[in-house]
């Protein structure tokens, strides 16, 4: 595992590690099946322990990371694009679903040619920044839809910690020379996932609205 040489910093990695199984078991325990985006929530979180889990415990060598990464960044983008898309325009949600299938289709075209062990900060970054348009995109017509009961719905709290998360992730990647996340940053990343994940535990509490199946 990363060691920072402090020992707040070390316990924090740990908690991060499995930060991610919470809103995972507190929708299983709550009996939160079926109920829209609950079930698509779920699996992102189970991707983010999957991917994340060799990272703080060193289980893995750089390429075998950079093979687990490539495969879990696109399922996460297209688990969080089908989650919000649902409250697009037809036309919007036809735009969204031939930019995806484009990106896509090119993503897996340059890992087969360069290999799926190669590290791509640039496509890791258009990733995120898709991401951040997805839900941004979505948004105005989350609050038409839902009006004075946006807090209700489960797709804002998922937004606002999706979002959260991504903007603090780029904007310590571009300070931080090279892309790589010195120490300090890491901290400051483990802390924007401690406020994502609870935004995610919220996002599953009963009484949520559903969102209807497409």
């Amino acid at each position: 595992m990363f060691k920072s040489g402090n020992s707040f910093a070390d316990y924090l990695f740990i908690t991060v590690t499995f930060l991610p199984l919470l809103p995972a078991m507190f929708i299983i325990f709550q009996k939160n099946f079926g109920k829209g985006p609950l079930d698509i929530l779920l699996i992102i979180c189970l991707v983010n322990f999957i991917r994340d889990l060799p990272i703080h415990l060193h289980m893995l060598n750089s390429e075998g990371q950079n093979v687990l990464d490539n495969v879990c960044y696109p399922i996460e983008l297209i688990l969080l694009a089908r989650l919000f898309r649902t409250t697009l325009t037809k036309p919007c949600r036809e735009i969204l679903t031939i930019t995806l299938v484009a990106f896509l289709s090119s993503l897996l075209t340059w890992l087969s040619i360069k290999g799926w062990e190669n590290n791509a900060p640039g496509l890791e970054i258009i990733q995120n920044s898709m991401l951040i348009g997805v839900i941004l995109l979505s948004l105005p017509f989350l609050v038409q839809a839902k009006g004075l009961n946006i807090f209700r719905s489960s797709l804002f709290w998922i937004a606002g910690g999706t979002l959260f998360y991504i903007i603090i992730l780029l904007l310590l990647k571009w300070a931080d020379p090279g892309g790589r996340l010195n120490a300090e940053n890491k901290v400051l990343l483990s802390l924007a996932a401690i406020i994502r994940y609870c935004l995610y535990m919220l996002a599953a509490l009963p009484g949520r609205d559903e969102v209807p199946a497409e």
